[in-house]
């Protein structure tokens, strides 16, 4: 890499020519870095009522990250890969500051761009991120990490990525295309985060015998996982499939209430939200395949809309939700999920159904999909094993 950035390309944060040199997994210097940037974005978002980036925060506090590091422990040395090009998309404002923390903790140097068309989250986070590494204390961390911002570039993202060992690419389909299209040094590495999308499975039983504070928890946990980001995110749920192991109607559309009196508390509601959601009801009511939409009801008014399928679908589902919107259908059996689980199918998230459980038989029936199945309330959760991806694992190399 040059002295100097491309033209065209800003420094947001860190320098401008980032060191290459590999460190191990989960070095000192990166931990203490990652710890104290922790207490600022806690701080400051929690008072700003960020909620996604405080969970980033949360995410790198000593506790967790001393604990990542015991569940990668390894018998042999390892090094990271060296520098490393992150490309993030601007939906999902924290997702950059997590390739970059585990890119750091796999023992790379990162160059990490930053859209143009990023938001005031983004712009929050990255502005911390520079706070700390200017911290003289922090100066070997500062020295392999670049934040960088320019418009849509192939010449630009290539030039960057003459000099790095590998990239990591979260984007659609579209995006990963578009990168894999680009040279970089033959043997860096390469992992891609492509369009997923991801479901919830509930017990009508267990949720019919939920008391109203147990409910209002659970449409808390479910609130975390779908409205945070608008179901942008691909582990967001975008179906809800209820198991048909007991319970009634009435349960069902008291789910849904407490769902909606929660979003009324927290979600931004706005005009351009709720033509969105209309937009995206309006083409999957068009599109009968999987399953056609029988009828839409809502809840708290029009702030959460729920498109009721005909049937379970028999194979990979197109619909998109968003900004309130949800589809659900029934299920007699987990079994019956199998043929949904094409893959493009990334995270399943249970309520009433024991997560390990319905993991050992999607891989005992050969799901081709679903990376995760979580617990309500898990569905963001960043993890250093993502989309069936190791991340410590790739973007390090063995050296016994």
């Amino acid at each position: 890499m040059r002295d100097e950035l491309p033209p065209g390309v800003r420094l947001l944060a860190g320098v401008a020519r980032p060191s290459a040199e590999p460190w191990p997994p989960f070095a000192p210097p990166a931990l203490d870095f990652l710890s104290a940037l922790s207490g600022l974005v806690m701080a400051r978002a929690g008072a700003a009522r960020q909620e996604e980036l405080a969970a980033f925060g949360f995410w790198c506090r000593r506790a967790h990250l001393d604990a990542l590091a015991q569940r990668h422990a390894s018998q042999r040395p390892r090094l990271g890969r060296g520098l490393l090009l992150h490309l993030a998309p601007s939906n999902v404002p924290a997702i950059f500051g997590y390739s970059y923390a585990i890119g750091l903790l796999a023992g790379n140097a990162g160059i990490v761009r930053l859209s143009s068309r990023r938001g005031a989250s983004e712009d929050a986070l990255c502005e911390m991120i520079g706070q700390t590494l200017d911290r003289p204390e922090f100066a070997a961390v500062k020295v392999r990490s670049a934040f960088v911002s320019y418009e849509r570039d192939d010449s630009i993202t290539e030039a960057l990525l003459a000099g790095c060992d590998g990239r990591l690419v979260w984007g659609g389909d579209q995006t990963v295309s578009a990168v894999r299209r680009l040279a970089m040094p033959p043997h860096a590495v390469e992992v891609c985060f492509a369009d997923r999308w991801s479901f919830a499975l509930l017990s009508r039983k267990t949720v019919a015998g939920l008391d109203g504070e147990a409910l209002a928890g659970w449409a808390h946990h479910f609130y975390n996982d779908a409205f945070l980001m608008d179901q942008n995110a691909c582990s967001s749920p975008q179906i809800v499939v209820w198991l048909r192991d007991g319970g009634n109607e009435a349960g069902r559309r008291r789910w849904w209430q407490a769902v909606a009196k929660e979003a009324a508390s927290r979600y931004p509601a706005d005009a351009y939200r709720a033509v969105r959601k209309q937009e995206r009801f309006c083409l999957a009511a068009m599109d009968a395949q999987p399953a056609p939409v029988a009828r839409l009801e809502r809840y708290g008014g029009s702030l959460v809309q729920v498109a009721r399928l005909a049937s379970l679908p028999d194979g990979p589902v197109a619909c998109k939700g968003g900004f309130g919107l949800f589809f659900e259908c029934e299920a007699e059996r987990p079994e019956q999920l199998l043929p949904m689980l094409g893959p493009k199918v990334q995270t399943v998230v249970c309520g009433g159904v024991e997560p390990a459980r319905l993991a050992r038989l999607f891989a005992e029936g050969h799901a081709r999909g679903a990376d995760r199945v979580v617990p309500l309330g898990q569905a963001l959760a960043m993890d250093t094993v993502w989309d069936g991806h190791d991340l410590i694992a790739e973007l390090s190399r063995c050296m016994g």
